[in-house]
């Protein structure tokens, strides 16, 4: 397992095994802590852990890792949770999502918050954070869209749909793929609004109401899309979107106070059983 944390503050060696000691399961003897060019390493140590100095809102950069089969083998954020405790300083990681600047906070007591943070030759700097932490006054307190839009929802109707267009019997006339493919992107986002309101708006719980409006565009586009779809894939698309439209219908319900404006079809006029748009 491996960790790569950052750390937004000082920290002491023999506090630092401990916490890493803790952290697998091992006597802190056995850890070996050393910078990034020490060539005297104890290699054959369960955990191992190298560090480099930042600069700007982080101090440290730290490469952890523990042999497959430790006793303790927590998830990053128990693991950052527990450094930040034994430490006393805020430390960072990068969340799931793939965007650059995208990291999860946590401060030593436990406080947990969503992070943008820029890197520019070597130096961190904290932009924005979703919540307010005395640690980093001069931060942005806001919400980070872009890490709700950057998160992945399943999307297994489109996936099927997909895996059949594919399939070398499924012929296209001459000139109609680029039309098969834009309704297949309509398609995908609107089976990922449905299956993030069926989720629960992850990955935090909520969902800018700029974003649910364009989805629900993407519906629109979607309805006249499949018109001048070639006759081959007509049905199925019709079959697919079937699918997803009725699953849409069970996690909203109709409603005459609309949750964003736009359109006139159906799908405006329902709102999602759980909230979470902002």
């Amino acid at each position: 397992m491996t960790y790569d944390l950052l750390l937004a503050g000082d920290f002491d060696r023999a506090t630092l095994a401990g916490a890493l000691a803790d952290l697998a399961g091992v006597p802190a003897a056995a850890v070996d802590i050393a910078d990034r060019d020490a060539e005297d390493r104890a290699w054959d140590s369960p955990v191992l852990c190298t560090y480099e100095p930042a600069g700007g809102d982080v101090s440290w950069l730290l490469d952890i890792y523990v042999v497959p089969g430790a006793a303790r083998e927590p998830d990053v954020s128990v693991a950052a949770g527990l450094i930040a405790t034994q430490l006393g300083t805020p430390v960072l990681w990068a969340a799931q999502e793939s965007l650059p600047s995208a990291f999860w906070l946590v401060t030593p007591d436990g406080a947990r918050t969503r992070a943008r943070v820029y890197e520019d030759d070597g130096a961190y700097r904290i932009e924005a954070i979703e919540k307010p932490l005395p640690s980093f006054p001069s931060a942005r307190v806001e919400p980070l869209p872009e890490v709700i839009r950057e998160h992945r929802v399943p999307t297994p109707v489109t996936d099927e749909l997909t895996a059949w267009l594919a399939d070398e019997d499924t012929v296209l006339p001459e000139g109609s793929s680029e039309a098969v493919r834009q309704a297949g992107i309509y398609l995908a986002v609107w089976e990922q609004l449905t299956e993030r309101i069926a989720a629960g708006w992850p990955p935090d719980g909520w969902y800018p109401a700029d974003f649910y409006r364009d989805d629900l565009k993407a519906r629109d586009r979607l309805a006249a899309a499949v018109p001048a779809l070639p006759a081959a894939v007509t049905g199925r698309f019709r079959w697919a979107i079937g699918r997803v439209d009725e699953k849409f219908k069970t996690v909203t319900h109709e409603t005459t106070t609309l949750p964003v404006s736009g359109g006139d079809a159906w799908w405006w006029r329902r709102t999602p059983e759980k909230p979470g748009l902002v």
